[in-house]
């Protein structure tokens, strides 16, 4: 059995979210360049009740050459066995550094039919769906909204008609839109994880701590201008600390690993960490994505949301087993219905 924080004080810091919703929908995030579900993965998905995957299409940045605009990490569909049973929602990550070289509308333009055309064609491996949904996710800045935005209905204009496009939103854009705008977007996509400040030391988890998460959530406005699904996280990593600046993050975590100074070198994930590197192993434990879905169940959220796990890999069904993910939908679930 998994415990979870006690759900009784939630009402109390968050208002009213609304009547009668539907049940959370559970959803994965699969981030890998190359997709190709395996039957235990497909099986995974199927017990846990999830009918959705996001898949990253494309990441765009600057290419270190000759800072020119380059796409990279493109997505490759190895096998679309079980994607036919699955609504796949493509993801394109753009980077700030991007945005800023956007300076005017025919790059703008530009940008915006490659991102489309990435897009459709990733999404085109999954099950036909009469709104199908594509995503861009970026962690814009006031200095970048403008352009951002501008991307953002441009992109729209390439997509089918009747699509719906989504955005990420941060929980400083969720707690302070006047400030940061509200992305010209059907929906959005509420990151409920990577709250702390992953390059400082002395750090402790800055995947996700609950006290974090509450600055944001509590004080934020009644209700936000676009309908909200939320992203929980469903991962963990170790960071590897060189002369006092964040040199590598490895995926997962290893119990044979310490944490803090490394006294001997070790190889791990084909890197060498050597002696006096310093380690942190950030791991979301069942108790701590439980009281993520019972925070998140606070937020303002669509009446249909998706509740979005991050993310789906060959660890994830031993780390987060099935039932867990049922579970977690269904607290969430009761503290919406209750509020």
């Amino acid at each position: 059995m998994w415990k979870f924080a006690s759900v009784i004080t939630l009402p109390l810091l968050f208002g009213c979210v609304r009547s009668s919703p539907e049940p959370l929908k559970p959803a994965f995030y699969c981030w890998q360049t190359t997709l190709a579900l395996s039957g235990t993965a497909l099986d995974y998905l199927a017990s846990s009740g999830c009918r959705k995957i996001y898949v990253k299409a494309l990441d765009v940045g600057l290419d270190p050459a000759d800072g020119s605009i380059a796409p990279y990490s493109q997505l490759t569909i190895a096998d679309t066995a079980g994607l036919s049973k699955l609504e796949v929602v493509p993801v394109v990550f753009i980077t700030n550094e991007t945005i800023r070289q956007l300076t005017d509308d025919e790059k703008t333009g530009w940008l915006a039919e490659k991102i489309a055309s990435a897009l459709v064609r990733a999404g085109a491996a999954g099950a036909r769906v009469p709104q199908p949904e594509f995503q861009v996710d970026c962690d814009w800045t006031q200095g970048t909204r403008d352009g951002f935005f501008r991307l953002l209905k441009k992109t729209r204009g390439y997509l089918p008609k009747g699509a719906l496009l989504s955005a990420t939103i941060r929980l400083h854009q969720y707690k302070f839109p006047e400030k940061t705008g509200v992305p010209p977007a059907d929906r959005g996509m509420l990151m409920l994880y990577n709250t702390g400040d992953i390059d400082a030391p002395d750090e402790t988890n800055s995947i996700f701590k609950p006290e974090d998460a509450k600055k944001y959530l509590k004080g934020a406005p009644a209700s936000y201008p676009l309908p909200l699904d939320v992203a929980l996280p469903a991962f963990s990593w170790t960071l590897v600390f060189r002369d006092g600046e964040l040199w590598k993050i490895l995926p997962g975590h290893d119990d044979r690993l310490p944490t803090g100074v490394l006294e001997r070198g070790t190889f791990q994930n084909g890197h060498y960490l050597r002696p006096g590197d310093f380690l942190r192993q950030e791991v979301i434990s069942t108790e701590l994505l439980g009281e993520s879905a019972l925070l998140a169940a606070g937020a303002h959220l669509a009446d249909d949301a998706t509740i979005a796990f991050f993310h789906l890999d060959n660890h994830t069904p031993r780390a987060f087993p099935a039932p867990l993910i049922r579970t977690v939908c269904q607290l969430a679930d009761s503290v919406r219905t209750a509020q």
